[in-house]
């Protein structure tokens, strides 16, 4: 059976300009004392190997390096490869003795340089080498600081018998009468030509269940080969979002047996559950349909600090927001993070490391192509992963790579949705990039949206850890633009005001963040299946210590657009809405609104019972009423009342004016609350009383 040997420790290094030292491996060397380094970083450690290690297949396996590596062992070339985020290795068996070992690794990690970057970049790194959110955001000169190079993942020296397993996938297929039908395709490798058997146990791995189990003789070839499996399951449980159901998780243990005795054995969890998205964006999933609560996410710029307690984190915070399914954003993260959405119940839209512009050539392409390969393979058994995009907003590359990576993508995987490109028309920024958030009122890019948001300035907590006082405030902003944040669009667009304090720019900025996000959300899930789909927020976690569209600080301390966002994406949800927000106290028909409470669970809430109260500028109730309404389970209906005039309230000509609060809460028939809300319209004075002969009347509405 097999052996790990973990190399992790400390390497020591040599740079190409002759800076040596010792660094911890895994790890970005940005942040282990190459800070903003690009290029080549020679590493190097010996390590001790006794008999058992004589003459058995082993792999020198390398769970992520980034960017190009090559590798010796003993002097011995081994191999190279070109990619960040994916898992590969090499044979060392002809290399390896009995003793003092040597490995040398060379990584490469360049940054593009500045006669072709951004437009035409060579390296398949998205946006962690060319974003608006990372450090230097898209400065011609800075863009490209925070290098992301070094061997951030571990490595491991595992010795094998002479055949052994390198991959097993799993492809479930769901059919109508409810049964399904699992595709295991096992790769071997194997020293010598002869004679085998793959046995094959499928189990559940969180859930109670009954275990499967199938063997079959396999013929061993010298080399790799591919052997299939099928098995039939004819109660299968089935794998859900959070909010649709349940999450079970089945083991596939896959054995190889060489002359009655186990050789080696894979271990792989996996989902069985069905994606399906129409033309018109619809989701279903295992054949019902489904509304997407989503966000983008960029969870970090140095893959090496997100550890399991980081993205533990993250999902809990995901969670906690209502969010159901997430966009991983134009780069490929680390396999646990994935693994936590699997137990988690949040769907994955994969996107590839593409961001906007690259080079036009045949070999980029031929890179491009075989790491998008790389992605699926890895990824595969994922049941959270439900889409993958080949690239997102592309200009030049749309029309030329884009449809090769679609075709790549289908042909390595037939089970989900392929989209060809995240493009511009999926992302409107009306209150941000133009215009003023109001404009979503006219459901901007409908039905599917995948990006929408506004920047937002950290916790004054943060901004302390992220500047000195000088460059705090007044703020500094050469290094204010640097860590991201964007002037024109907050004072000439959002028309967010500084105050006096860096408090008060801290509390401006993150209201209008949330009050953008409130606004949009709500209109779009009103309209829900009329004219919208689905949507994506962008963005849920600064990467690195910055300012962006985050609605959760790099440290993890949320944002008011955080709260905002968890009561918007709430699975019930009574959304009022008024069709102006400003109103003259005295008018006479009062402050008409109307509450449409949307439910995106699938089940029904029959004699539902809304509840609705206003309160003043004082916060003095006002005015309370109740109606019953039967909310259809994944859908939207609008609560009314028995007078004619419908749900309003009035304020007299010598009430208070000011802000007044409009709060709304959806409870079961029995008394259950399911979802609650706000809305706030302004009152103010009317013009004055105009005089026409014996008759006297105002304005207003």
């Amino acid at each position: 059976m097999r052996k790990t040997l973990l190399l992790d420790g400390t390497w020591s290094y040599e740079t190409a300009d002759g800076q040596k030292g010792e660094m911890d491996i895994p790890s970005n060397w940005h942040q282990a004392g190459l800070p903003n380094y690009a290029g080549i970083v020679t590493f190097r450690r010996s390590f001790q190997l006794d008999e058992s290690w004589r003459g058995n297949r082993t792999t020198l396996r390398f769970l992520g390096v980034d960017y190009r590596a090559k590798v010796w062992l003993n002097g011995d070339l081994l191999g190279t490869h070109e990619g960040y985020f994916q898992p590969f290795g090499f044979d060392a068996s002809g290399s390896l003795k009995v003793g003092e070992n040597e490995v040398v690794v060379e990584v490469d990690s360049p940054n593009d340089p500045p006669e072709i970057w951004p437009n035409a970049k060579t390296l398949v790194k998205g946006v962690l080498s060319h974003h608006d959110c990372r450090p230097g955001s898209w400065n011609p000169e800075r863009g490209q600081d925070g290098n992301t190079g070094g061997i951030w993942n571990s490595v491991q020296l595992v010795r094998h018998s002479p055949a052994y397993l390198e991959r097993v996938r799993v492809a479930p297929v769901l059919l109508p009468d409810g049964s399904a039908r699992l595709r295991l395709t096992c790769r071997l490798s194997s020293r010598d030509n002869g004679e085998g058997e793959r046995r094959l146990q499928v189990k559940p791995a969180n859930f109670k269940g009954k275990v499967l189990k199938s063997s079959r003789p396999v013929s061993l070839t010298a080399g790799t080969q591919a052997v299939d499996a099928v098995l039939r399951i004819d109660k299968p449980s089935l794998w859900w979002p959070w909010d649709q159901g349940d999450q079970p998780l089945y083991q596939a243990e896959v054995t190889l047996v060489v002359d009655g005795q186990p050789v080696d054995a894979v271990s792989e969890r996996f989902g069985i559950r069905q994606i399906e998205i129409d033309e018109g964006w619809v989701f279903r999933i295992n054949g019902r349909r489904f509304f997407p609560r989503g966000t983008n996410i960029i969870p970090a710029q140095w893959l090496s600090e997100y550890d399991e307690e980081k993205i533990a984190t993250d999902v809990r915070l995901l969670r906690e927001a209502n969010v159901n399914f997430v966009r991983v954003h134009a780069h490929v993260n680390r396999d646990e993070l994935y693994a936590a959405c699997d137990e988690a119940g949040i769907l994955v839209w994969q996107d590839f490391a593409l961001q906007w512009s690259y080079e036009e050539s045949d070999e980029f392409e031929q890179q491009a192509a075989g790491q998008m390969r790389d992605m699926i393979d890895w990824l595969y058994n994922h049941p959270s992963i439900v889409v993958w995009c080949c690239h997102n907003e592309p200009s030049v590359n749309r029309h030329t790579l884009d449809p090769l990576l679609e075709q790549v993508a289908r042909e390595e995987d037939s089970t989900r949705y392929v989209d060809i490109a995240s493009d511009y028309s999926y992302h409107p920024y009306p209150g941000w990039y133009f215009g003023r958030y109001e404009e979503f009122r006219g459901l901007p890019a409908a039905p599917f949206v995948n990006e929408f948001g506004a920047q937002a300035l950290p916790n004054v907590e943060t901004l302390r850890e992220m500047f000195t006082p000088e460059q705090m405030w007044p703020p500094d902003w050469e290094e204010w633009a640097w860590r991201d944040f964007q002037h024109l669009e907050t004072f000439a667009i959002a028309g967010v005001e500084m105050g006096e304090s860096i408090e008060e720019f801290v509390e401006n900025s993150q209201q209008y963040q949330a009050q953008l996000l409130k606004f949009a959300i709500e209109h779009y899930r009103a309209a829900k299946y009329r004219r919208a789909t689905g949507l994506f927020q962008f963005m849920f976690v600064e990467f690195w210590p910055s300012i962006t569209w985050a609605v959760v600080d790099y440290y993890r301390r949320p944002k008011k657009g955080y709260e905002a966002l968890k009561r918007a994406f709430q699975p019930v949800l009574p959304v009022i809405q008024t069709w102006r927000r400003v109103w003259v106290r005295g008018g006479r028909g009062g402050v008409r609104y109307a509450i449409s409470v949307v439910n995106d669970l699938p089940r029904a809430f029959d004699g539902a019972r809304v509840r609705t109260w206003v309160l003043d500028p004082s916060g003095k109730k006002v005015s309370e009423e109740e109606a019953q309404v039967d909310v259809p389970a994944d859908g939207v209906k609008q609560a009314s009342t028995d007078r004619a005039e419908g749900m309003c309230f009035h304020v007299a000509a010598d009430d208070p004016v000011g802000v007044y609060t409009v709060c709304a809460s959806v409870h079961t028939a029995n008394g259950e609350l399911l979802g609650e809300n706000s809305w706030t319209v302004r009152m103010m004075d009317g013009p004055p009383r105009k005089h026409a002969g014996s008759q006297t009347w105002t304005t207003g509405g």
